[in-house]
């Protein structure tokens, strides 16, 4: 009888499953959304998802270095559906001590009380987009940050009409009492603001005057 040989040691890796390549959302995702995902997955262990960390200071040895660009990248993953965060915070750029943290929709989460994670089961929410038009939408959304949004810059846009309102109606009141004070005083020079030559000429009175000097 032929003897077997032993498994060979299989070497650490992860994949991505064809339900996720396969989708529509993965496949309106930018490079920079798949390469984060990738980045993320590769610290994935049997037990640590919910527990996955996505900050800059952790991936600038896998080449990130622009904030705007990771943000963007975490937003177009959670609008499609393959990570969903576990803890949200202000951000660390923002004075706070801890970071976001996330886990991967496609696989099951174990409870971690030390950092209040509670126990999930795989909810594959990204096949909720059904249609690549539905995707891109979503997708297009979450890629434009925050601060401009078309609500945010509804806002803006009516902040700014009212205070350039607001100055306008000032500078016509001060433009009305400046024209106002200038007839009451009169166009020329008053008293006020008459210059000075020199010192007051001497005036002779009548002789049963004295002299006076100014």
């Amino acid at each position: 009888m032929a003897k077997t040989k032993p498994p060979e040691k299989v070497e650490k890796h992860y994949r991505t499953p064809l339900s996720v390549a396969n989708s529509p959302a993965w496949r309106c995702l930018h490079y920079s959304a798949k390469a984060l995902w990738g980045d993320m997955r590769a610290t994935l262990t049997s037990f640590n998802n919910g527990d996955i960390s996505a900050a800059l200071s952790q991936l600038k040895h896998r080449g990130w270095s622009s904030s705007t660009t990771l943000a963007k990248a975490l937003r177009q993953l959670e609008a499609g559906g393959f990570i969903r965060a576990t803890r949200k915070t202000v951000g660390v750029e923002h004075g706070s001590k801890v970071c976001n943290l996330y886990r991967f929709t496609d696989i099951e989460v174990y409870e971690q009380p030390k950092k209040h994670i509670a126990a999930v089961k795989a909810t594959r929410d990204w096949e909720q987009l059904a249609s690549v038009a539905e995707a891109e939408r979503a997708i297009a959304a979450a890629s434009v940050p925050a601060s401009m949004a078309p609500e945010k810059l509804a806002s803006r846009k009516k902040t700014t009409l009212q205070k350039l309102h607001r100055d306008a109606a000032e500078t016509a009141s001060m433009a009305s009492f400046d024209a106002a004070e200038t007839a009451v005083r009169g166009g020329g020079p008053t008293a006020e603001t008459a210059p000075i030559n020199g010192p007051p000429k001497r005036r002779i009175l009548k002789p049963d005057k004295y002299l006076e000097h100014a």
